[in-house]
């Protein structure tokens, strides 16, 4: 396996993680917030939005560019 197959198969997985994350989290009685709820509630402050968006912008960077 090359490295960037390997670093795409490693968003890949986050990326189950955190649908089947908040699959859970949209259950009945779960105590897990869903990923909507965690963003509205980071996006809230200044210093959430600039986290989200520094997030946002590694991901393209490392991910989408080529």
């Amino acid at each position: 396996m090359t490295p960037r197959a390997a670093v795409i198969a490693g968003f890949a997985a986050l990326l189950v993680v955190a649908v089947v994350a908040d699959l859970v989290a949209r259950r009945a009685g779960s105590g897990v917030r869903p990923l909507a709820a965690t963003l509205t509630a980071a996006l809230r402050t200044r210093g959430g939005r600039v986290v989200v968006l520094a997030a946002w912008l590694w991901l393209g960077w490392h991910f989408l560019a080529r």
